[in-house]
């Protein structure tokens, strides 16, 4: 294969390339591939978290806290060691004795709590006598879950005294996301203090799987990679951790102050086969975390096992409800999955996306489609996520897509401002020394109307030429001859393009123009011939300029003709003109030639056309090489009075 085969073929691909519509289905699929890609790097998880919390609260907001709202039933009442306890027992919640909660365990067990379960470490003795008694008060009641915190730096677990008494032990690390924000949870840790590992269910669903009270054995299956499996449960478990479904912003589930535990002042009715948490509620304790449910204000939160404080804009809520919505999320079983853990979902959705948003870029719709398609997939997409979530608890990560459709409308405007700037550039490259910059707007956004190739059309035709110039121009310096025909065309041009006609050429001291092309003009023959009027009562200011001056005065011919002509780029393969040919063409020619200085002469077919916005004068028939028949013309005078 030869160099010049090569070069011809390596051509022909250029030119393919570079055709419209490849160049937008490159730019439309380069940008789909750049944002799966970007996706895949975790770029967009911030803002997907905001979207989600913002999920969660619209519930709460007009409109949407106009629907209807199942009102949350659960087995799970809370005991919050809060400040009413502290005004009530008058002491300090850390201060508080563990007879008091020896009392408390008593009174909840007698009432017939299904499951007691303390968020609350008890790690180190305090005092013996106090200690014993809350240590049998735990074995009498015999469904107290103790807590346990696992950590890198070593394990809190209760008392000796109390794991002897206790029912079972439970986890109760949290781990925050990325913005310090709280919308997950691990279900199970890993004790290695031992021979040999020991898993360690989180306090939800330990409390959750001693509640349903299963038959059989409980076996903990953790060989898949997604779910987790503990009897007849079965738990998404992508990544180690379950995505919480909070059921409302703090406070929505039932509470009591841990008071009326501690010296029996409740009704046991409301106590009767219910998940008992006890947890602290104090500014002091520092057991609350930063939730989906977004507040006006940014809040203070101090991080676990640090001094360091942020600025979080979720609603702050203490570690123990949590862990009641966690429990309730088990109980219900309705599993919060998110699109992103389901490989493959995503890119998918964003690749069928990019399809449709690179369809429209090459369809080159009009901006009215284009608009609608935009707020449908805008609309569309967040009301569809919100269903999902709140009918199907299915977590659509949206964020990627809206970032992907403001890129891909982005990308049309600045792919379609390109395009209208490369038209310009080829219209005012072919037609911008003929028309005005009207006519020019026009073409760019009506490119169909801007056709060079030659074509049979009716134009009407203007030619003009200033008598007796050439015997003038030979006595005058060649200064003067160019600053008369300077301002004598730059009036002449000014006015032609006021009426929108197409300038052909300057012959010397003539002009020749038409109407009716690139740009339809049914009224094309009157925009020529009244701008033949404006013509020459310019004409005559500029004589009296002129002769103001002490210089040489001119007069002008004009001849208008209407009819049949050839219009495009004509000429050589080296040189182009955009201009007009015919025998219409050359009678128009003719009776510029006929006119005297301030005559405007105009033919039948032109008058035909403007005899109601004129007044003429017959002339002498003239004839025409070709033509067996004289053929009619007339003189324009003037404009008819408005009132005729």
């Amino acid at each position: 294969m030869t160099v010049k085969v090569l070069a011809q073929r390596w051509s022909r691909i250029l030119e393919w390339a570079k055709r419209d519509a490849v160049l937008r289905v490159a730019w439309g699929g380069g940008i789909t591939l750049g944002f799966i890609f970007l996706f895949s790097f975790g770029t967009f998880e911030w803002f997907e978290l905001r979207s989600y919390d913002l999920r969660h609260t619209a519930y709460e907001h007009f409109p949407f806290n106009l629907l209807p709202k199942t009102p949350l039933s659960t087995p799970v009442l809370l005991f919050r060691i809060d400040e009413e306890t502290e005004d009530r027992l008058n002491m300090r919640a850390v201060d508080i004795p563990r007879s008091m909660y020896a009392d408390a365990v008593t009174h909840l067990s007698k009432a017939g709590a299904s499951v007691i379960g303390f968020d609350v470490e008890f790690p180190r003795p305090k005092d013996t006598k106090q200690d014993q008694v809350f240590a049998k008060a735990i074995r009498n009641a015999g469904n107290v879950v103790m807590a346990r915190h696992i950590g890198q730096k070593g394990h809190r677990v209760p008392l000796q005294l109390f794991r002897d008494a206790e029912l079972s032990e439970a986890m109760i690390n949290v781990v925050l996301q990325k913005d310090r924000c709280l919308r997950d949870m691990p279900l199970l840790g890993m004790d290695f203090s031992g021979e040999e590992p020991e898993p360690v269910l989180t306090m939800s669903l330990e409390l959750a799987r001693l509640h349903l009270n299963f038959e059989g054995e409980q076996e903990l299956d953790l060989s898949k990679t997604d779910h987790l499996l503990l009897g007849p449960l079965k738990i998404p478990y992508p990544n180690g951790r379950m995505l919480i479904r909070f059921h409302g912003p703090p406070a929505t589930f039932p509470r009591m102050s841990f008071w009326r535990a501690a010296t029996g002042e409740f009704d046991p009715t409301e106590i009767r086969g219910k998940i008992i948490l006890i947890g602290p509620s104090t500014p002091s304790l520092h057991d609350f975390y930063c939730t989906p449910y977004l507040q006006k204000e940014a809040a203070t939160l101090k991080l676990e096992d640090s001094d360091e404080e942020v600025k979080v804009l979720g609603a702050l809520m203490d570690g123990f409800e949590i862990h009641a919505n966690a429990i309730q999320t088990i109980l219900d079983r309705r599993f919060v999955t998110r699109s992103k853990d389901q490989k493959g979902m995503v890119p998918a959705i964003l690749f069928i996306q990019g399809i449709l948003g690179t369809w429209l870029l090459i369809s080159k719709r009009g901006s009215i489609v284009t608009t609608v398609f935009k707020w449908v997939l805008y609309l569309g997409i967040g009301l569809a996520s919100l269903l999902l979530l709140w009918r199907y608890d299915y977590w659509l990560d949206i964020t990627p897509m809206y970032f992907l459709l403001t890129a891909q409308h982005t990308a049309a405007v600045s792919y379609q401002r390109l395009i209208e700037r490369k038209k310009r550039r080829q219209v005012e490259g072919m037609f911008g020394r003929y028309v005005s910059r009207q006519i020019r707007d026009f073409l760019v956004e009506h490119p169909d109307a801007a056709n060079p190739s030659g074509r049979k059309e009716r134009l009407t035709m203007f030619f003009s030429d200033v008598r007796g110039f050439t015997s003038m121009s030979e006595k005058m310096e060649p200064q003067e001859v160019q600053q008369l025909l300077s301002e004598y065309f730059t009036e002449m041009t000014g006015i032609l393009f006021k009426y929108e006609g197409t300038l052909d050429k300057f012959m010397g001291d003539a002009i020749m123009a038409f109407f009716g092309n690139p740009v339809p003009q049914p009224d094309q023959a009157r925009r020529a011939v009244l701008m033949a009027l404006d013509m020459q009562e310019a004409i005559a200011r500029l004589n009296q300029k002129l002769a103001a001056e002490g210089r040489r005065t001119i007069g002008v011919g004009m001849g208008v003709n209407t009819g049949d002509v050839t219009v495009g780029n004509l000429g050589s393969k080296d040189f182009l003109d955009y201009t007009v040919i015919g025998d219409a063409v050359n009678l128009a020619c003719r009776l510029e030639q006929n006119a005297k200085a301030g005559e405007i002469i105009i033919t039948q077919a032109t008058h035909d056309e403007v005899k109601d916005v004129v007044e003429v004068e017959p002339m002498e028939p003239i004839l025409v090489k070709g033509k067996s028949k004289p053929i009619p013309i007339y003189r324009v005078l003037r404009r008819r009075p408005a009132s005729a």
